[in-house]
């Protein structure tokens, strides 16, 4: 009888345990089942207007991506509010992974120079990927006596306030990579904020004294004879003016500048899903082709996932924010 009744005890406890085990398989079950990803064509939102370095970025991605997963991938624009309009649009989309901001290094422009937008750069996106680095280069028309960077900080300390850049305007990358020229020299100079209007024609025409601009807008004028390259801004020369030194080869240690574009997405998308995207963008910058795209169009590919895209704007917020301060420039809102 106790043999019995130590069986019917046990017959008990195992059916206890695999009633257990069905109900907490039913309660597990929904939390790991995930929607496949991707699901449907991908959005890149590109906060820029067609034709420029975030729009070159995001549409090799869009092609990049769209081809690997066979599901597709548009790259949209959606210009407006200093580049704001677009990111707040991917913020507050679905936090799937299938709408994602083409950002570049002006997020952390905005947030260093507290510049008011409608969604928070640092709470509302999660930092996916990094993409590539875009490069410019200090220019002066052919006419000018410059020859080299060191001539020009000269001139420019010999006549205080004398030397005039022009840029898009004010708290513009532009801007930025001049008036820290300036600081690293220990030098004044005019800025002139144009706006809409192009300021190479000025600069063409020596009513300018010099300019920082990006190497697709002064390529095509350094060629023609009618501009002279004295110095990239970035830490090591580009593909496209082998013979340009950085600045710091030409003599202005410590000077670099530049811009990145990096991936983001809505802050709460999954973690497989941002890894995922990481794996694949950082896959598809070995490509020989992609690479070619990109330096052709004056950018260089720059691989990194959340953690490093993240670092860099964390360390765009420290630099800017110091030259902002220093320089006295306040960003429009």
């Amino acid at each position: 009888m106790r043999q019995q009744a130590d069986g019917k005890s046990r017959r008990q406890a195992l059916g206890g345990l695999l009633g257990l085990a069905s109900v907490a398989s039913g309660m597990i079950a929904p939390a790991r089942a995930q929607p496949a990803f991707p699901s449907r064509p991908l959005r890149i939102v590109v906060p820029w207007a067609p034709g420029g370095l975030v729009d070159t970025g995001g549409r090799v991605l869009a092609e990049g991506l769209g081809k690997a997963w066979g599901m597709g991938a548009t790259a949209e624009n959606v210009p407006g509010a200093a580049g704001t309009l677009g990111a707040d649009q991917v913020a507050k989309s679905a936090p799937d992974g299938h709408t994602l901001l083409m950002g570049t290094s002006s997020i952390a422009l905005d947030v260093a120079g507290g510049r008011k937008t409608a969604y928070d750069p640092l709470k509302d996106l999660a930092p996916v990927a990094l993409v590539a680095d875009s490069h410019s280069v200090i220019v002066v028309p052919a006419s000018a006596p410059y020859r080299t960077l060191a001539e020009l900080m000269a001139a420019a300390k010999a006549k205080p306030g004398e030397l005039s850049y022009g840029t898009p305007g004010v708290g513009s990358p532009a801007h930025l990579f001049s008036e820290l020229l300036a600081q690293t020299a220990g030098v004044q100079m005019l800025h002139v904020p144009y706006g809409r209007s192009p300021a190479m024609t000025d600069l063409i025409g020596g009513r300018l004294s010099l300019m920082v601009a990006t190497v697709p807008v002064a390529l095509p004028q350094i060629r023609g004879g009618q501009l002279r390259a004295l110095a990239v801004t970035g830490r090591q020369r580009f593909a496209l003016l082998p013979e340009v030194p950085t600045a710091a080869e030409a003599g202005l240690a410590g000077y670099e500048a530049g811009q990145w574009l990096g991936v983001f997405a809505p802050v709460a998308t999954p973690k497989d899903t941002v890894q995922r995207l990481a794996t694949e963008i950082t896959r598809l910058l070995a490509v020989p082709a992609t690479v070619q795209t990109l330096v052709q169009r004056g950018l260089e590919p720059r691989v990194g996932g959340p953690q490093e895209l993240a670092a860099a704007l964390a360390a765009d917020i420290r630099k800017w924010g110091q030259v902002m301060r220093t320089g006295q420039i306040k960003l429009e809102s």
